[in-house]
């Protein structure tokens, strides 16, 4: 999943569903260049499994099951997670 936020609020503006992203998808973007910024969640594979590369992975499993939840969250703008 790619992650576009306001780099102003911190509102999350749009998504990229995926778990592996190509480089087509790196060169996707949503809303103006200048106003927003994105966090990238690439899935790697451990085991038998795929589990979400990131630091909050247990919202981010629980998010790719529901992932109109994603705007229940802000970006916070000095650790990069969603709060």
């Amino acid at each position: 999943m790619i992650i576009f936020y306001n780099k102003t609020t911190g509102k999350i503006v749009g998504t990229i569903d995926g778990r592996i992203h190509r480089e087509e998808h790196l060169k996707m973007w949503v809303g103006n260049k200048e106003e927003t910024d994105r966090i990238i969640v690439n899935w790697k594979k451990v085991g038998n499994e795929f589990e979400p590369d990131h630091k909050q992975k247990d919202l981010f499993i629980e998010l790719d099951k529901k992932q109109s939840d994603i705007y229940k969250y802000r970006v916070d703008l000095k650790t990069k997670e969603l709060s």
